[in-house]
């Protein structure tokens, strides 16, 4: 489980309250079990720079821009507080929402040792395990989640200084939503991002969470493949972009490194007529040949939900791209 993969610092709770982990889903099933919102409350792409899990070429810890992202869906609208106009507990101060944020990295620096993804590469010949020393991305967003609920991702213990309260109270929300995004951690695209959501219950008896997604996202991938069923297509190669989303992410270490390199060979290996057929190839290629480390278990015996999205930018002249999207577990 994530909430396992890393290390507390001095005068943080790590076993209190320990309860039943909420189940891991797809986000679509969260907010699902949410309902539809009717008071959230965002901020969006906090910047900041951390010596963070993997870059682009796979080197652990170097330092990189951070991109960071909230939403809070509250579970009562803002009566009180818009016919006040004042802040309570309807509502979250976006500035100490934002502050919040941003100051729970600082723990790093008092002593908190982020989880050791260890040497943890997909097999084959390009493989580099490296052992590392410093924080990997899930365990940032572990850390980040715990400063603002009190508990760790699965709901099932609370993991918070002893002296801190936390910033959002379980009784609040509807559904709160968490993203971790590093737009350098690719070599042909857009960076990578983990995200958490969860919905909350009404009124919990134990575990506070009905229950929790995490996802991992490898944006615009640009990658020149032989693909297209007219014969000028057949004589060249053409631009794709192609993004990734892995739900019911389980995996503590960054492997992002690995899975875009998949992607990306699976791509300019293949010679496919359609969109169809080549989305459907790279989504097999990651449930039932992509592995983590020396482990035999394939991500689709891990229930990993794959969704794949490929744009053609030139195909159509009048249109920006059309684009073709498949889901796949």
């Amino acid at each position: 489980m994530l909430s396992s993969i890393w290390t507390a610092p001095p005068n943080m709770e790590t076993g209190a309250n320990s309860v039943a982990p909420a189940p891991l889903v797809s986000p679509w099933q969260v907010y699902a079990e949410a309902g539809e919102p009717v008071a959230v409350v965002r901020v969006r792409n906090l910047q900041t720079t951390l010596p963070i899990g993997r870059d682009a070429w796979g080197r652990w810890n170097k330092l990189q821009p951070v991109l960071l992202s909230s939403e809070v869906s509250f579970a009562q609208p803002f009566t009180t507080a818009s016919d006040d106009d004042s802040l309570n507990n309807e509502t979250v101060h976006y500035g100490n929402l934002s502050k919040t944020i941003l100051s729970s990295l600082e723990l790093f620096s008092q002593g908190t040792k982020a989880p050791a993804a260890g040497a943890v590469a997909a097999t084959g010949p390009a493989s580099e395990p490296t052992k590392a020393d410093g924080p990997t991305t899930a365990g940032i967003l572990e850390l980040l989640w715990v400063c603002m609920t009190g508990r760790v991702i699965d709901g099932s213990r609370v993991a918070l200084p002893v002296d801190q309260i936390a910033l959002l109270g379980a009784s609040q929300l509807q559904s709160l939503s968490l993203t971790l995004h590093l737009p350098k951690a690719s070599l042909l695209g857009a960076g990578i991002s983990q995200t958490a959501t969860a919905s909350f219950q009404e009124n919990p008896v134990n575990n506070p969470l009905r229950s929790y997604s995490r996802t991992l996202r490898i944006h615009d991938l640009h990658v020149q493949a032989l693909i297209g069923i007219n014969p000028n297509e057949r004589e060249a190669k053409q631009m794709i972009i192609v993004n990734v989303e892995i739900d019911r992410f389980d995996v503590a270490e960054d492997i992002h490194t690995e899975l875009e390199r998949t992607i990306v060979n699976a791509i300019e290996a293949s010679s496919f007529g359609t969109l169809e057929a080549l989305s459907t190839h790279i989504a097999k290629k990651i449930l039932w040949e992509f592995r983590i480390g020396d482990s035999p278990t394939s991500m689709k015996e891990r229930n990993w939900q794959v969704r794949i999205r490929i744009e053609k930018p030139i195909a159509v002249p009048l249109a920006e791209c059309p684009s073709v999207e498949i889901r796949m577990q």
